[in-house]
């Protein structure tokens, strides 16, 4: 095993990894909220059911035994089991799809794993997992007992995340983890998980009980009467409970974070301070890499056949990608420089949220800074990590046939599916030698009618042709791409769709406050269309420069060219009609269902929500026989029209009647529009690309060698979006909702003071009869 364990770094800091103040303080406060949090839910639960016992008790030996008391105890009785039900569904960690190895299965990885462990001074992992996941992290078998006992700490280990890292950078990942075995405070984490579990049980779980008191509440006003009392106390207990633990929750995360701190040093120690940046660098690449193979993998099984190594597919889509991106770099980092290696950085700061696998961690830049801060020299191995393993390829092909061992399915050579996945990375705009002009961005969008992008003068066709797509089109595509993330991401946060992993907001290295976020994004809104427009205009270059060129070439080249744009333009905009009222939608309903009730009212906004849906929805069905595509996109889509493809429109208006099932239908008829759109998009755009492309190649040599097809034909008129045109969503709820749910601290402070007031009188109500008040 010592051939393969990379090498540790020499000169550690004797103190590197102890824990900070800081982690102390935030250990301290954590600690002591989870403590208010059972002290309260013990005392409540307590109180309900020594009450209950003692009226019951106090009734029977009375002499004259009073029918409201009785109520008094049923009533406490009711309340104390409510509360004390939750203690009987709390639930175990687990792992999907786990493939468990040991020491007999895996003895390399076990012996390396047990090595790591001793060297971090963490506990060896209880049991050890590998996952279909770019993941590496602790998990526990959980239930009541940890409260007491600690729990044994188990390790899944991702092999799509194996397959990106070299073995320097797996060991700091792993490093990373057990540095979290070996935190005492990590038993805060598994108490604050079992509480959660309690906590949501009490909150969010409807069952047999609140039936009980909803039939209660609906009969004889005589009796109806116990049941709102009760349903308003039990109203009460969840808002309260949701208030503190929310609290023991905000202090957990601030603790979170420095554990995180904590557990990268370790890394460090064992590591030094670049190989685990470099493994955070590389798992944005790895997850959009290992999607995409799924993706396509998926594609492959519903077809009846798949290779045996799934994760070879992983590693080509990020060849591709690379290829595509013109980004020779991608999925992988820049050496470390000789001078002055502590100051090289991978990470900028900004307000980008960390990769998936660490999407509750502080910002990346943050950790490089913390990894870095005293700089430890380390040698970086940059063999695969799958050496950790005894037999790699047998492992790979195992742990592939594990994941499709419910589909029948002929397996294929590597090459026969390769060939397959290069096919789809072959389409035209996917093509390195546009720059990525055209991935992940529409340029139709932009303009309400498709011939505004050839209003543009072009003084020279064929310099003009020669010069698109330069090298510097990337820095400006780049540029772009940026500014719209940014903006995007100080929306969702000004909209509390997003919170900081911290709660502090960063923007271009400047800590800034929730109030100035509007005048930044309206800033931001003008930098993206400054950038917009230097982009779009190449795009009306591109366009012009070939219908030009197409025009004078004749033989009916520029009407083709025209039609195809025109497709393209329809295609793009109708999809995007039809997305952004399924989001008015979905917004609608996520709003009035916020509160668990739904009035006559909301359900009216429900209904108009729909209709605007299925006006999107027309509009396609009723315009799809005034399209005629070419042949060429007729034969790429395998239809005989566009019209015979979409269907007959049988699709009904939702009205208060049929609202029920018409929710369960619609997302049928969006998903098939969307579907058909979405292709109909892709292959025109891939087709009108080929055909700029051979303008391009006929106007050099003077003539083109055939003639044009018969143009595409659209509708005259058709919904158009363009950005900024959006539906508007409700971002914020309503008074009464927010209310309900405690949305914002004015509406969490007067629940949590009405709910708290509530409880108070019920508690009071029960000690009433020894006071002699109310009952004689």
């Amino acid at each position: 095993m010592d051939h393969i364990y990379p090498a540790n770094p020499a000169n550690v800091p004797a103190d590197l990894t102890k824990p900070s103040a800081s982690h102390k303080r935030q250990a301290t406060l954590a600690a002591l909220g989870l403590l208010g949090f059972i002290v309260f839910y013990l005392a409540i639960t307590g109180w309900f059911a020594w009450s209950a016992y003692h009226l019951a008790e106090t009734q029977l030996s009375a002499n004259n035994p009073n029918i409201f008391v009785w109520l008094l105890a049923a009533g406490s009785g009711f309340l104390a089991v409510f509360m004390i039900k939750a203690l009987l569904f709390v639930k175990k960690g687990n792992i999907e799809q786990e493939y468990e190895v040991t020491a007999t299965s895996e003895p390399q990885l076990i012996a390396f794993l047990n090595r790591l462990a001793d060297e971090t001074g963490a506990p060896r992992p209880h049991r050890v997992f590998l996952s279909p996941r770019v993941n590496a992290c602790v998990f526990y078998d959980l239930s009541l007992l940890n409260f007491i006992f600690p729990s044994k700490k188990n390790l899944e280990i991702g092999l799509p995340l194996v397959n990106a890292l070299t073995i320097s950078e797996l060991k700091a990942v792993l490093a990373h983890e057990f540095g979290h075995f070996a935190q005492r405070s990590m038993a805060l984490g598994n108490w604050v998980y079992v509480a959660q579990q309690i906590a949501a049980h009490i909150i969010a779980r409807r069952d047999a009980l609140d039936k009980f008191l909803r039939f209660l509440s609906n009969v004889d006003i005589r009796i109806a009467w116990v049941g709102w009392a009760l349903r308003l106390i039990v109203w009460s207990l969840r808002a309260t409970m949701e208030t503190f633990f929310n609290l023991v929750l905000l202090a957990q995360r601030a603790l979170s974070r420095e554990m995180e701190f904590q557990a990268d040093l370790v890394a460090v120690s064992v590591t030094g301070s670049d190989a685990l940046i470099h493994a955070l660098h590389k798992l944005q690449a790895a997850d959009e890499a290992w999607d995409s193979a799924q993706n396509f993998l998926n594609e492959q099984v519903n077809q009846g056949s798949a290779n045996k190594d799934v994760f070879a597919i992983q590693t080509r889509v990020m060849q591709h990608t690379a290829k595509i991106l013109n980004d020779p770099d991608y999925g992988k980092v820049a050496n470390v420089p000789s001078e002055q290696p502590e100051k090289h950085r991978v990470f900028t700061a900004d307000i980008a949220q960390p990769p998936r696998m660490w999407a509750t961690h502080p910002y990346n830049h943050e950790r490089e800074q913390n990894a870095k801060k005293i700089y430890v020299p380390g040698v970086l191995d940059n063999r695969s990590s799958w050496i950790i393993f005894d037999n790699a390829a047998a492992l790979k092909e195992t742990f592939t046939l594990k994941l499709l061992d419910r589909f029948k399915l002929e397996f294929k050579p590597d090459a026969e599916i390769f060939a397959e996945l290069d096919k789809r990375y072959s389409r035209e705009y996917l093509n390195g030698r546009y720059r990525g002009a055209y991935l992940g961005r529409s340029f139709v969008r932009s303009s309400q009618k498709h011939h505004q992008l050839y209003d543009i003068k072009i003084d020279s066709i064929q310099s003009s042709l020669r010069e698109l797509y330069p090298q510097a089109l990337v820095a400006k595509l780049d540029s772009l791409r940026v500014l719209e993330k940014e903006r995007n991401l100080l929306i969702a946060l000004r909209d509390g769709i997003y919170t900081p992993p911290d709660g502090v907001i960063r923007f271009r290295s400047k800590e800034v406050k929730k109030r100035e976020l509007p005048a930044l994004i309206e800033t931001l809104t003008d930098e993206c269309s400054a950038a917009h427009q230097e982009v779009l205009k190449h795009d009306m270059e591109c366009r012009t420069a070939h219908l030009l060129a197409a025009r004078k070439l004749g033989k009916g080249w520029d009407k083709y060219l025209n039609g195809l744009l025109a497709v393209l333009h329809y295609a793009d905009h109708q999809h995007a009609n039809i997305t952004d009222s399924r989001a008015l939608m979905s917004n609608t309903y996520a709003v009035i269902t916020a509160d668990r009730n739904v009035s006559k009212r909301e359900l009216d906004r429900l209904i108009n929500a729909g209709q605007e849906v299925f006006a999107a929805l027309h509009a396609v069905y009723d315009g799809a026989s005034q399209i005629n595509l070419p042949p060429h996109i007729l034969e790429k889509l395998e239809i005989e029209n566009w019209s015979t493809a979409l269907g007959e429109f049988t699709f009904v208006p939702p009205t208060r009647e049929n609202i029920s099932n018409w929710l369960e239908a619609v997302d049928s008829w969006i998903n098939t529009a969307l579907g058909g759109l979405g292709a109909l998009r892709q292959v025109t755009l891939e087709h009108l690309l080929q055909t700029e492309t051979r303008v391009a190649v006929w106007i050099n040599k003077g003539e083109a060698t055939e003639d044009a097809p018969n143009a595409a034909t659209i509708p005259t008129e058709y919904p158009t979006l363009t950005p900024g045109e959006e539906r508007k969503l409700q971002k914020r709820l309503g008074l009464w909702d927010r209310f309900q749910t405690a949305d914002g601290f004015a509406a969490g402070a007067m629940r949590l003071f009405i709910a708290a007031g509530i409880i108070g009188g019920a508690l009071f109500m029960t000690i009433a009869p020894e006071l002699g008040l109310f009952f004689k």
